[in-house]
């Protein structure tokens, strides 16, 4: 025994002589071009005869630590990574016999491009996460009920797909949306989530901390997220497509013929489609980021002064009210040129007609009185759309070069039958959008790879409106107390808009430093006419403060200074903007001839620190000072519908924003769980204030000179977690804000409190084989306070809208689909209002044909009428809306190759 003990005693003298003639090993592993931590190396202690002594993974960190180091003579250190160049260092000592210290090392890796051979691949990880890099295997989540691309997306951990087709990524809406690295859809990439199948795709990539020019890439600080369609490698081969064919009752059509290519030098997307099933088409225009002729003229106050109506869509989906007749051609090609050219053209062209019923009781509330507004409407409206976009780029990694023209055209023309407050109108309003724009960008890198930047935009672009009202309104104000037989406002904004950008970007010292000249023009004009008709004929009022003939210039000289600091886990980003602003607007009508200089200085300050290798801390500060447009100094009245006059009558608007934001990002990649949160904060003063004027049958909206400040507070919550074992996945959100504001009601300055609450939960899971289940719950609670007063005013609502699907695959080809919504709305001193509807989908695959026959059936219940609730300020809203009750349409799919 005593042997025993005394020969453990020596064997552990002589372990502690050999670690203590050992080294201890430690360290950081950084990239050598970004500074950044790699985690996930491999670090190999390697004897003279290439044996194995220890082995180590760097943390998230990049901190590595060898234990067990039994250095010996000849012995040497080997890192390899996936990406990089493989790395090896000596750990002898050198000719002075010291012992070296490897306790504090700092070693750099360079990255390399390494071509593997080919290889089979028997199982592939449904998520992995390579840098900034997320790819989804789209075979990993796809199931037999989904269709398109979009279907999946929805299903993807970590995102969000709205109503719209919007994309969000942890809460932040993509900047592009590429096809095997080719942006072929731009921001209208709508139509793409909705036509290519998801058999076609791979992987699902999001990129983030994106740059989508080359040539700045690691030049300039980024926090934009992309998405990047891989294309099956089968699927490049040829041009495939689909031809929908459907047919039901009441007298309904969807169908659908598209071709698709996409391949490294050619990329189609070519969709013809025609419906009457309350499918929108137009929605396949709608571009998310950039500012279209469409969008700007379409969207923006100024350009869209008159209307029919006052009441807006219910919150339903549009297949359950929308009647329509929509056919659009949607063809967008692209064709990849030698040394990095690109060609593209986006032609969209659409022809529609569609009606709708509707009814809306408008109540305005103050403390002593109500004013009840109500109307009923039949409205029919046609359209033409045409946009033409035609681009040449080159995108290389020292030179960017794009060119994008677009030609755009819109004609609406609406008729309604107008019943407001017991007395009879019928309204027509034509519309027409018409403009063109130019941009062109060039940014070359110098021989000290610093960067030039050349930027010009061009657009000119108009929407003349005219709206006719019989019999006339307003009689009393505008015509002397007597009858006449219509009214006719007429108003258009020509605008002329350029931008011109010429700056320098030093990408290459320790603070990466741009800076920038540009210059702006914008001229506009204002013109506007009220008219009376009597007999057929066109005449004036007798006032004189009906019309407009406003001429407005905007000149802009500025310049930019910008810093960009990047370490390791923290960059930060200060831009420093200084704005020298010249203003003059005249109207001899009114005789006003008016001058403005400002200089504004709007700095924002946006940091981002990596807590862990997936997780982030961004902070964003902002301070922006602005004055207002043309639309807040016209002077003549002008009739907006049939109850409402607006007119100005305070001096150039200035407005100031101060805002913070404040989010965290936690993402466990390979674990499939995702979490966000965020907090914001903003002010926003303004020297104007909207007065609102309500009467018995009529409102009379004014800008005054009186300063408005809104205070705004809100945060937001949300976790995304996917379960491949049971394949589930659980979204949840939550979101609280608050909104302190005024309200200038009937010469009353109302002060309100405006507190929102929303709760978003999605769940998709089995049940059981081949039975599953999917959920959408979106709960929101609204409390409006008073500032002032007895609490009259206070008005509390809760709305619930949720849907249960129960997708189910009886056998090899078949799949069904049940689905009911429930949609619930309280208010205080209001009855309930509840609904459920029924709908049902059945799909059988014929494979051996290629060929797919659907029946899609909805609204089952048959529910012909639908009444929502809501609340702003001191008015609340009831509106009741005709819906297109029971519909089934039988669709047979061809799919061609």
């Amino acid at each position: 025994m005593f042997l025993r003990y005394l020969t453990s005693l020596i064997l552990a003298c002589l372990a502690s002589l050999c670690f203590a003639q050992g080294q201890s090993i430690q360290g950081f592993l950084i990239d050598k071009q970004s500074g950044k931590a790699i985690p996930s190396a491999s670090i190999l202690l390697k004897s003279a005869e290439n044996k194995i002594l220890a082995f180590k993974q760097t943390d998230s960190k990049g901190y590595f630590q060898l234990q067990n180091n039994a250095a010996t003579k000849g012995s040497r250190l080997e890192i390899n990574h996936l990406g990089y160049k493989k790395f090896s260092m000596s750990l002898s000592a050198d000719q002075s016999n010291e012992q070296p210290d490897f306790k504090n090392l700092k070693i750099e890796l360079e990255q390399n491009t390494t071509l593997l051979d080919s290889i089979m691949v028997k199982s592939r990880p449904a998520i992995q996460r390579i840098g900034d890099t997320i790819s989804y295997n789209v075979d990993s989540f796809a199931n037999e009920m989904d269709r398109s691309i979009g279907d999946v997306l929805k299903k993807l951990p970590g995102m969000e797909v709205s109503d719209n087709g919007n994309i969000k990524f942890q809460g932040k809406s993509i900047s592009h949306l590429y096809i095997d690295g080719d942006d072929l859809l731009e921001d209208r990439y709508n139509i793409g989530t909705r036509t290519i199948p998801y058999k076609m795709v791979k992987d699902i990539q999001v990129l983030q901390n994106h740059e989508h020019l080359k040539v700045l890439k690691n030049k300039k600080f980024t926090d934009a997220v992309a998405l990047n369609l891989v294309i099956k490698d089968e699927a490049k081969m040829k041009m495939t497509g689909e031809v929908k064919l459907g047919a039901g009752i009441p007298k309904q059509y969807d169908a659908e013929l598209n071709s698709i290519l996409f391949n490294k030098k050619f990329k189609v997307l070519n969709v013809l489609q025609w419906n009457n099933v309350g499918r929108d088409l137009e929605q396949d225009f709608t571009g998310f980021n950039s500012n279209s002729i469409m969008g700007k003229l379409g969207r923006t106050a100024i350009n869209n002064l008159l209307s029919l109506g006052t009441v807006g869509p219910p919150m339903l989906g549009k297949a359950n009210y929308f009647l329509n007749d929509h056919a659009s051609l949607n063809a967008n090609n692209l064709v990849n040129l030698k040394n990095d050219w690109q060609l593209k053209s986006n032609i969209q062209l659409m022809l529609g007609r569609d009606e709708n019923h509707f009814e809306g009781t408008n109540t305005y509330l103050t403390e002593n009185e109500q004013f009840v507004l109500q109307e009923v409407q039949d409205k029919e409206n046609e359209q033409f759309i045409s946009s033409l976009k035609f681009t040449a780029s080159k995108n290389s990694k020292d030179k960017y070069i794009n060119n994008i023209l677009a030609l755009e055209y819109r004609q609406d023309q609406g008729m309604a039958d107008i019943l407001a407050n017991n007395i009879n109108n019928r309204g027509s309003l034509k519309e027409r959008i018409k403009g063109f724009s130019n941009h062109f960008f060039y940014i070359p890198q110098t021989k000290k790879e610093n960067l030039l930047k050349l930027e010009w935009y061009l657009d000119y672009g108009n929407k003349p409106q005219t709206l006719r009202l019989q019999p006339g309104v307003f009689a009393d104000r505008l015509n002397n107390n007597l009858p006449y037989d219509a009214s006719l406002q007429f108003v258009e904004v020509p605008t002329l808009f350029s931008r011109a950008n010429l700056g320098y970007r030093i990408p290459t010292t320790r603070i990466r430093q741009s800076y920038r000249l540009g210059a702006i023009l914008d001229k506009q004009q204002f013109n506007s006419r009220l008219e009376k008709e009597i007999e057929g004929s066109s005449m004036a009022f007798p006032q004189d403060s009906l019309n407009n003939q406003m001429d407005w210039q905007r000149y802009s000289l500025s310049t930019e200074a910008g810093y960009d600091w990047e370490k390791k886990s923290l960059a930060v980003t200060l831009t420093l903007p200084l704005m020298l602003q010249f203003t003059h607007f005249a109207d001899p009508n009114f005789d006003i001839n008016n001058k403005q200089q400002q200089l504004l200085f709007q700095p924002s300050l946006n940091a981002k620190l990596r807590v862990a290798s997936e997780d982030e801390l961004s902070l964003g500060v902002h301070r922006t000072k602005s004055f207002g447009n043309i639309d807040n100094v016209y002077r003549g009245i002008v009739l907006r519908n049939y109850r409402s006059l607006s007119n100005n009558l305070a001096g150039l608007a200035e407005y100031e924003s101060r805002s913070a934001n404040l989010n965290y990002k936690f993402n466990r990649t390979l674990k499939m769980f995702f979490m966000n949160a965020g907090i914001s904060y903003s002010q926003n003063i303004s020297s104007n204030i909207i007065s609102n004027e309500v009467g018995e049958n009529s409102t009379n909206t004014q800008l005054l000179d009186r300063e408005n400040q809104v205070n705004s507070l809100s945060t937001s919550f949300g976790i995304d977690k996917y379960i491949f074992k049971w394949a589930s996945s659980l979204k949840v959100n939550a979101n609280w804000s608050m909104t302190d504001y005024n309200q200038l009601f009937n010469q009353e300055l109302l002060p309100f409190k405006q507190y929102s609450y929303g709760l978003r939960t999605q769940v998709e899971t089995k049940i059981w084989k081949n039975l599953n289940l999917s959920y959408f719950g979106l709960a929101s609670w609204s409390d409006n306070q008073a500032g002032s007063g007895d609490g009259s005013l206070d008005r509390t609502s809760f709305n619930i809208n949720q849907s249960v699907g129960l997708p189910v695959y009886l056998f090899k080809g078949l799949t069904l689909r049940f689905t009911a919504r429930h949609l619930f709305n309280q208010q205080e001193g209001l009855k309930d209002i509840n609904y459920v509807f029924l709908d049902g989908f059945a799909r059988y695959r014929f494979a051996k044909w290629k060929t797919d026959l659907e029946l899609n059936m909805t609204n089952l219940a048959n529910v012909k009428s639908f009444e929502t609730y809501s609340i702003s300020a001191n008015r609340q809203s009831h509106n009741l809306y005709q819906l297109r009750g029971r519909m089934a349409v039988l669709k047979v799919i061809f799919n061609f190759l």
